[in-house]
């Protein structure tokens, strides 16, 4: 191994390891693959996306000198975000619910960026994004703004990346693809990659089973924190998937317990629902014999939460979340192309 010049030179080409105990314990006769994101230098895979759209807006002088990158993130967008800003001389402010875990919201000071709240938690991204988008209009030309929802520049991280790494890991043997939803990114990207290469591979993305937009078209509060905001973004590339796998908070947490207990998998509750789905889908697939997955961070994060502690004392509230008319008007488009698994 080479000695880098830079800590970006170390984001991506990322380990994936078989996690043999959970499907021994599950009873399944399928090989699951999990793909260790938390070895990037801030600990997800958001690092890739953030090194990929910062680097490319400078090229196009988008970022200029003196400008400030503004990001709306749950955490672990907002983490890599001012790791990869502030490491290239940028000021960072991320936007975020209040109702993140307090590991998160440490990390991203803890790498340089300043932080504001907005209400909610998981399933109110909508709030901070429209706070980030006021602070663009009251300040035009101070802000420059990712937004990991729209920015095509991150489904190419991991068409380029992500993708060749899990086609080479795997020599090219995979029947199936999942990957929860949060941005899009990384489900469209990879997934495209993979399509192209095999056009047999199967690709489910994973939502909330409290917060089903894809499969029921509503809204809910939940806690798988980094996924199921509320809304189908952009950069989810439907025409990419062949379904949609429903995973409830309960069954996310379970499994990134077991995950820790069994395979020594320290991971956070998006990577549980992950390892869930792909139980769901091993069930209901049996001809599906090697699916691929993605711990998307490190279970340090999680260490406040109801996953390995105490928890929040109160529950965050419930509110009035009708969908947006993109959508709605996507997932009435694609919804009959979709198989569904719960």
């Amino acid at each position: 191994m080479k000695v880098a010049d830079d800590i970006l030179e170390c984001v991506g080409n990322t380990p994936i390891v078989k996690l043999s105990r959970i499907t021994e314990a599950e009873g399944v006769d399928v090989e699951i693959l999990a793909k260790l994101e938390f070895y990037n230098p801030s600990g997800s895979l958001k690092d890739r996306i953030y090194r990929e759209m910062i680097s490319k807006a400078i090229e196009r002088g988008e970022l200029r000198d003196g400008m400030e990158i503004l990001e709306v993130s749950t955490g672990n967008a907002g983490i890599a975000c001012s790791f990869v800003g502030t490491h290239l001389g940028y000021r960072v402010t991320i936007v975020m619910p209040e109702g993140m875990s307090e590991e998160r919201k440490q990390l991203i000071k803890a790498f340089g960026g300043s932080l504001i709240f907005t209400p909610g938690g998981e399933s109110d991204v909508d709030l901070s994004l429209k706070k980030a988008e006021s602070m663009i209009r009251s300040n035009p030309g101070r802000y420059w703004f990712p937004n990991q929802f729209t920015n095509p520049d991150n489904i190419q991280a991991h068409i380029k990346t992500t993708g060749p790494e899990l086609w080479e890991q795997t020599g090219g043997r995979l029947d199936c693809f999942v990957m929860s939803q949060g941005s899009g990114g990384t489900v469209s990207g990879a997934g495209r990659f993979l399509k192209d290469k095999s056009s047999s591979i199967k690709v489910y993305t994973v939502e909330p089973s409290e917060a089903a937009v894809i499969s029921d078209g509503r809204w809910g509060s939940h806690r798988i924190e980094g996924i199921g905001d509320g809304f189908i973004p952009r950069n989810l590339d439907l025409s990419v998937l062949d379904g949609v796998v429903t995973v409830s908070s309960d069954e996310a947490v379970e499994m990134t317990r077991r995950l820790a207990r069994l395979e020594g998998v320290f991971c956070g509750i998006s990577s549980g629902c992950n390892v869930a789905a792909a139980l769901k889908i091993a069930r209901k697939k049996p001809e599906i014999r090697r699916i691929v997955t993605v711990i998307c961070d490190s279970g340090n994060r999680y260490l406040s939460t109801k996953v390995f502690g105490p928890g929040k004392k109160s529950p965050i509230p419930e509110r009035e979340h009708p969908l947006d008319e993109y959508t709605r008007s996507v997932r009435e488009r694609y919804l009959a192309k979709l198989e569904i698994i719960r």
